[in-house]
């Protein structure tokens, strides 16, 4: 007599775990309100222990550096909703502020601006194009770019960045108009048009679309392709912009200009509630992330502590809002 076939059972730690609605709805709106919920409760705790926090001279200088990585996030935000990442914005971003600083003694502020702009909207297309249509993984992609246009620009400036900020620059980045950091009203100006697309626009539906469900998106005649590159493309452009801001508000570019830039907005985003599987998020949640984000570095350094702690900050918050998300992630899938 044949014996039967023993098929051994799979075994998971929650293999009887099964969600409710209102855990899956619980777990999403952690998700969304995560950001916001933590800037309070860093500014409690920055009122506690470091009131410095609160001074103008140091909110100014939290403003700018919202506004910089803001603007960048905002791109990276629009990669993220269409299931790509973009590791190239920190090379984007030296390589536009290099290019404005060092032809400008040369050239005027409008055609330096419109050559570093065409740069980088050339990079953007060529990330775009690998991506969707040579099939390359967006990260391998990207990093190949990044690679690239960091040679580029080590080439372009012999090792060595040299030349005048633009008074525009300058004017742009640490200027005030009445209370408001002119920086802080570019990203909202950003800001809003962004959200307006997003919400208002054929070509945001799209963009939600195809994160959402590539394949589906083309059946219903949408152009894949073409807003995943026009993403690339608008991601670049935007870092060119955030590398304007920083080189203006410090002065001066060099070799490690922006350099933290690439986890950081990726961080932000996602902490923000925009979902590496693509089609979730908001540029409200974005800008809470980056809020959030900004607050946690200056605090660190108000209160005295050694600047590797913000490395530790980074890479803290990059993997609690990962949590999160794969945990929201594994609940749908029970």
């Amino acid at each position: 007599m044949n014996n039967p076939t023993f098929t051994p059972k799979k075994f998971t730690l929650f293999s009887g775990f099964r969600p409710t609605p209102r855990l899956v709805r619980a777990v999403d709106l952690a998700g969304q309100w995560a950001a916001p919920i933590m800037i309070v409760v860093v500014m409690i705790a920055a009122a506690i222990f470091a009131p410095a926090f609160f001074t103008s001279a140091n909110l100014k200088t939290v403003s700018i550096q919202i506004a910089v990585l803001g603007v960048v996030t905002i791109g990276q935000t629009l990669v993220l909703l269409n299931r790509s990442i973009d590791m190239s914005v920190s090379a984007v971003l030296a390589l536009g502020a290099v290019i404005v600083v060092q032809t400008e003694s040369g050239n005027s502020i409008a055609i330096s601006l419109v050559e570093a702009v065409g740069i980088a909207a050339l990079i953007g297309l060529a990330n775009g194009f690998l991506v969707a249509k040579r099939h390359v993984p967006p990260f391998v992609a990207t990093f190949g770019m990044l690679v690239f246009v960091g040679g580029a620009r080590l080439a372009y400036t012999k090792g060595q960045a040299s030349g005048t900020v633009p008074n525009l620059l300058r004017s742009m980045s640490i200027e005030s108009i009445g209370p408001i950091p002119a920086a802080l009203l570019v990203w909202l100006v950003v800001n809003a048009i962004v959200i307006f697309v997003l919400r208002y626009t054929r070509f945001g539906r799209w963009v939600y679309a195809v994160g959402g469900n590539p394949g589906a998106a083309r059946y219903a005649g949408v152009n894949v392709d073409w807003v995943l590159i026009s993403a690339h493309v608008a991601c670049s452009v935007l870092a060119l912009l955030g590398g304007l801001l920083l080189s203006g508000y410090i002065g001066y570019v060099d070799l490690r200009l922006g350099g933290d830039y690439n986890m950081n907005s990726i961080a932000a985003a996602v902490v923000g509630g925009t979902t590496f599987t693509g089609g979730r998020g908001n540029m409200f949640g974005t800008a809470a992330g980056v809020a959030l984000l900004i607050m946690l570095l200056n605090l660190v350094v108000v209160l005295g502590l050694s600047i590797h702690w913000q490395y530790a900050m980074q890479g803290t918050v990059l993997v609690f809002a990962t949590a999160l998300q794969g945990f929201r992630q594994y609940l749908l899938s029970r």
